[in-house]
């Protein structure tokens, strides 16, 4: 068999089992209608498409089609390109993300029989075609299933650039890594390592070399100058890639902190609320109205603050961090998908974890750089190799530098998985050669990291069990099933174990829409007892006004209502509701007053008629949701 046919037969399998595990997942998935809900980031994601695809933009996503980038924009240009072509059809997005997720573990058949040989190749192609996170989140409207493809790609076109002595293909490399820089900018603390790397490797003159690293940077450097040109020149405000840095880097760095959990102390816990919240909080300490890069930096200086003040606790922070990045937990941020793997048999049948990847990566640490050679092919290899190294080094840094969770992790997963492939195949040669001590020692060593690995420091699987009930909640919710929510909630409330402020504004909220005859008393509980605990949150502050009103109790009503408009003076709901307490109350100027307000927020609202039509009679209660 020539070589050529087995590198077809060796991708043509690793692509064979991909995509049949990708879409047995797929099609098991369908079939669970909350596999269809989407919040949090994948929304933000989808409405940003869908805002480009269509100019069709959904408040409050409307606030997205000017100024900078908050985001770095490519994954929604991604699904905004699909989404032009096939109209909006879901299952076709998650259909073509999992032809592109099996294509990346062909670039890593490919890449890695290029550093190592066919058996690494073969290997490493199916330990990713068979790793259940990757197999998840090829199917989520999320960032790594393309960033996996763009930096396997960027390698993959270095090592063909020295092979084929082609620049271009340099030029090329850089261009898949500027990319994913427009996707997930960390990895632009990777580019002067690679600018550098490319002045080293480049065989032949030193005007060559420096020619080799102008293409690499040329490459790297042209996405993210275009979108900090688009963010100066349309979004008037000249912010690198995106705005978000700031807020991420206080997430991840200050005395509140876990080093995992993605919210600012102080914020709503809604994804618009908390961005709302943390652009308030640093235009009041200002003083003025802030353009998006002023917000950032004002959040980048709080979190230096707390690194002067408390070096200690920091380094600790940061150590906890670091543990956690390579831990096997999978740390959840929009949900635990980890914790509810078990709902899917696809993904539950495979057993690879990171855990068992990483430490195999680990053991194989002695063999995954060649030694220098002779033969060019060979060291050219080596240099690519070391790259690599660096960019594992950097990025995992990058990801330390902010917060952890187990998506930000997957762009590294494709070389552990080269390294634990070499492991793999050492441990093979040994056991051919009868080298029992060696083999011995192999297993050994990696049965050591790997029950390390599995250990759970932090408690997160117990402290995530409480977030999976949280999750399976808000899936009722959105599908309408009340009672299911509640039960859910209340075992949460009940245990006592997640005291996020979202579980009693669910709670309130699923009790309000469900409307049983006891559910006023229910709603004013949850939401009195969740102030307890977060004081002033305004969701929980509406619902006590709410509970109140429908029990008919005007004076504690007023107390709440008037609470809720002051936080929130632009919700023509809160007028609504607060012209409705002043009405009962008989207190008309305030009735007015708050229909006065409200007319001048929005006179067509809906409301609003309620308010001119109840002005001056009383009327009776009408529903809140």
């Amino acid at each position: 068999m020539t070589r050529k046919h087995s590198s077809w037969r060796g991708a043509l399998l690793v692509f064979g089992v991909a995509i049949v595990l990708r879409a047995a997942f797929l099609l098991e998935a369908s079939t669970k209608p909350a596999f269809s809900l989407v919040y949090m980031d994948p929304e933000y994601n989808l409405e940003w498409a869908r805002g480009m695809a269509t100019g069709v933009w959904n408040p409050p996503y409307d606030t997205l089609r000017e100024g900078p980038f908050f985001r770095a924009p490519l994954y929604s240009m991604f699904l905004a390109a699909i989404w032009g072509v096939f109209g909006e059809k879901l299952w076709i997005f998650r259909s073509f993300q999992a032809v592109l997720g099996s294509f990346s573990c062909v670039l890593v058949f490919l890449l890695a029989k290029r550093l190592y040989d066919q058996r690494v190749g073969i290997l490493a192609g199916l330990l990713c075609a068979c790793y259940w996170v990757l197999i998840y989140f090829d199917s989520q409207f999320l960032f790594p299933v393309l960033l996996v493809f763009l930096v396997l790609a960027g390698f993959l076109a270095l090592i063909w650039s020295l092979d084929r002595k082609n620049m271009m293909f340099g030029a090329i490399s850089g261009l898949f890594f500027g990319l994913f820089a427009i996707t997930r900018p960390n990895i632009l603390v990777f580019f002067p390592f690679l600018a550098l790397w490319g002045l080293w490797a480049w065989p032949g003159t030193f005007k060559k070399q420096i020619l080799f690293a102008f293409w690499l940077a040329f490459g790297a450097g042209l996405p993210p100058l275009a979108a900090t040109v688009y963010n100066g020149v349309v979004g008037d405000d000249w912010v690198l890639v995106a705005s978000q840095g700031g807020v991420n880097f206080y997430i991840g760095n200050n005395p509140q902190s876990n080093g995992m959990q993605a919210v600012v102390p102080g914020t709503r816990a809604s994804w618009w609320g908390g961005r709302e919240d943390t652009i308030a909080i640093a235009e009041q300490a200002a003083g003025r109205l802030l353009k998006p890069s002023e917000v950032s930096s004002y959040w980048y200086a709080k979190s230096l603050d707390y690194i002067r003040e408390q070096p200690v606790e920091w380094l600790k922070l940061t150590l906890r961090k670091a543990i956690a990045m390579f831990g096997d937990v999978e740390i959840p941020n929009n949900a635990p998908y980890q914790a509810r793997r078990g709902e899917f048999f696809t993904l539950s049948a495979i057993p690879l974890g990171f855990a068992a990847i990483f430490a195999l990566f680990l053991v194989s640490t002695p063999w995954i750089l060649p030694k220098k050679s002779d033969f060019e092919a060979q060291n050219t290899a080596r240099s690519v190799i070391l790259l690599i190294l660096v960019f594992l080094a950097t990025y995992s840094a990058s990801i330390i530098a902010f917060f952890v969770t187990g998506r930000y992790r997957m762009p590294l997963v494709p070389f552990f998985a080269m390294g634990a492939a070499v492991g793999i195949v050492r441990a093979h040669d040994f056991i051919r050669a009868r080298q029992w001590r060696s083999t011995t020692a192999l297993v050994a060593v990696f049965l050591l990291l790997f029950g390390v690995l599995k250990m759970d420091f932090f408690k997160i699987r117990e402290q995530t069990a409480e977030f999976t009930r949280l999750t399976i909640a808000q899936d009722h919710m959105q599908l309408g099933e009340w009672d299911e929510a509640i039960q859910q909630l209340e075992a949460i409330r009940q245990t006592r174990r997640l005291s996020m402020v979202e579980v009693y504004i669910s709670l309130a909220r699923a009790y309000l829409h469900r409307g049983s005859p006891n559910d006023a008393a229910a709603i004013l509980a949850v939401a009195e007892e969740g102030l307890q605990l977060h004081p002033s949150t305004p969701e929980l502050l509406w619902y006590a006004a709410v509970g109140r009103v429908q029990m008919a109790d005007w004076p504690h009503a007023r107390l709440w209502i008037e609470q809720y408009v002051l936080a929130e003076p632009g919700d023509v709901r809160g007028l609504h509701l607060a012209h409705l307490v002043a009405t009962q109350q008989n207190r008309h100027a305030d009735a007015q007053e708050a229909l006065r307000r409200a007319q001048s927020i929005d006179p067509h609202h809906p409301a609003v008629r309620d308010m001119l039509k109840a002005s001056g009679m009383g009327g009776n209660t009408p529903p809140f949701h």
